[in-house]
Order: structure tokens, then sequence, then C-alpha cells
């Protein structure tokens, strides 16, 4: 039975296959449709189109949080990436999903159903924190701490494993997103100026993330309604990523205060994994070590990682310890 593996990020749906020469393939996780709910595109096409929809047409996320948004949006963006894998319809595959330690049961439930609606004829979970752990080298099935912080778009999730489990975990809804909400209302109240969110997301990666001091953007001027340009410092943004990484030192606190003595030993002296999108960010890399005293590994190819981690999962040995069957 063909095996198809599935990470269903908020801003990216990554995918490997099992036994296929097109192995691994990914798409932004972005579905655009009509009002009267026709699929017009999917990943890459709809992204596209997001915040460039005339009246009728909406770009949207599938996915939030770790759990489904919209299932039908969902369903689009599944079969569509599952068609470039496998042309045989009466070929049914085994789907595995990985799922967040802070999933909820209806999350488990959600992704069941859109799994088999998309004609899996078996549905398995995996957690996500392992699968990242197996990208990473970390030494998950050791009776050995391991901490990975990942921040994502719209959560950023804390998990401390050890013998291929998490053992405690937080869930923050503070993430990337939330510094791409505060960079728009920051023009909007400071320069009297509206952007998107795509443009909010592109100066957070080239400011907080590449390092530049400044970065011209375009808007729209709320006064004139006349299109503008900008020259944003760097200092003008910083803001709201401190707070953000002052919130997940704060977590991993509270996370490690209830921990065992051994397992906080090993992470004193292992450190925290950084990945996700957020790993990127330098505000983070540099606070996070001085908030906690504790060696900062940061992940340099989050999106890698978790392939890598999927693909791990093709080996029968490490199925057999992470895989549970959906009910």
């Amino acid at each position: 039975m063909r095996r198809l593996l599935f990470d269903f990020g908020t801003e990216t749906v990554r995918m490997t296959a099992d036994g296929s020469r097109q192995r691994k393939t990914q798409e932004p996780a972005i579905v655009a449709h009509q009002d009267g709910g026709n699929i017009v595109a999917v990943g890459a096409a709809a992204e596209r189109m997001l915040g460039r929809t005339p009246d009728g047409l909406q770009a949207e996320r599938p996915f939030a949080a770790g759990g489904v948004r919209s299932q039908k949006l969902a369903q689009a963006l599944l079969r569509s990436m599952i068609g470039r894998i496998s042309r045989s319809r009466w070929q049914r595959p085994e789907i595995v999903v990985a799922l967040a330690s802070g999933a909820t049961a209806l999350d488990r439930r959600a992704f069941l159903v859109l799994a088999r609606e998309a004609g899996a004829a078996r549905v398995s979970f995996a957690q996500l924190a392992a699968c990242r752990a197996l990208g990473l080298a970390l030494p998950l099935f050791e009776p050995r701490g391991s901490l990975l912080v990942d921040v994502g778009a719209s959560r950023t999730q804390i998990d401390l494993l050890s013998l291929g489990r998490t053992v405690v975990s937080a869930t923050l809804p503070e993430a990337g997103d939330t510094l791409d909400d505060a960079i728009v209302r920051r023009l909007r109240e400071h320069y009297n100026m509206m952007v998107g969110p795509a443009t909010a997301k592109s100066l957070k990666h080239e400011l907080l993330g590449g390092g530049a001091d400044d970065a011209l953007l375009y808007g729209r001027d709320l006064v004139s309604g006349l299109p503008r340009a900008l020259r944003l410092q760097r200092s003008e943004i910083e803001a709201p990523a401190l707070q953000l990484a002052s919130h997940i030192a704060s977590a991993v606190q509270d996370l490690l205060r209830v921990a065992s003595p051994e397992l906080v030993s090993d992470v004193a002296e292992a450190g925290i994994h950084l990945t996700g999108g957020g790993s990127r960010l330098q505000v983070l890399r540099h606070h996070l070590p001085d908030a906690l005293g504790l060696p900062i590994h940061c992940d340099e190819s989050p999106s890698e990682s978790i392939v890598l981690g999927l693909d791990r999962l093709t080996d029968r040995r490490v199925r057999e310890q992470l895989l549970r069957r959906g009910a």
C-alpha cells in the first residue's frame, strides 16, 4: 500500500510519498474560491491572488493553529497534491498526518475525515514534534530530553520529548501571524498607511529575518487614498518581535518548572532547538539565550527538517514506534 505523509502547516502543506519517484512536494496552504463555493485555484496559483481578488472571489487558508478551518478548501488542496503522486484511482493510500501535541480531539477528527474523504484506505497519526526531532537528528528514542520550540505562522508549539514521545508541552497563540498583524497596525496608526498581509510578511522577513536595516514598501495612504512609498527602519517593528520572544521565554520557563529534574538537566546540557519559520527571526535568536541562560540551536532549514522527519517514517521500525491509527 502506498503511504503518503503530510504536514498540514498554516502556510505550507508538505507531503512525502513512500514508494514514488516524485517523493516530496509542497504547496502554499491557500485555496481560491468563488462565493458560491466553486474552487478556482489551489496552492501557488491561489497564493498569487492573495489581496488581489475581485468581489465574489476569495483566497483563504484552509488550515490554522494545527487544525482544519474549512473541510471543503482543505479537501481541494489535498486532492490536488495526491493527484500529482498517484494517477490510479483504485490505488487508495495510507495517509499519515503529523499532528501537533496541542491538537484537540476535534482537530484529530477533522483530519481523519479529511483523509478518508480524499480516498485514504487507512489513516495514521504521528507527533509533529517527533517528526521535527527526527529531521534534526536528535536522540528521539533515547531516555534523554530534547526541547523543541516550533515558531509557526499561527502558533508557537513547545515540546519536551524523551523516548519518542512528548513528556510535557505548551502552546502559545502568538507566532508569525502575530508579527504580521502588528506591522500592519503600526503602519496604520503611526503613518496613516494601509498595507496587506503579504507586504507585512515580506517586511518581517526582510527586516527581522534577513537583517536589513531598512526596507522600501508601498501601500495606500489612508488620508488621500492614493499609492504611497515609505522607507521603514528595522527598529520601528522590533518591539512586537521582542514581546513574542519574551512570551516564548516565559512559556519555556513554566514548562521546565513542571518537568523532572533529569529532563531539565538534559536541556541544560543540550540546549533548546528553535525551529519553524519563526526560527529565522534574529530577535528570537538573540533574546532567548539571554533570557533563559541556555544555548539555542537554530534550524537553518525548517522546511527541510520537517520533510526529512516525515521521510524517516518510511522506515518500518520508526513507524512502529511513532504511528497511531485513526479511530
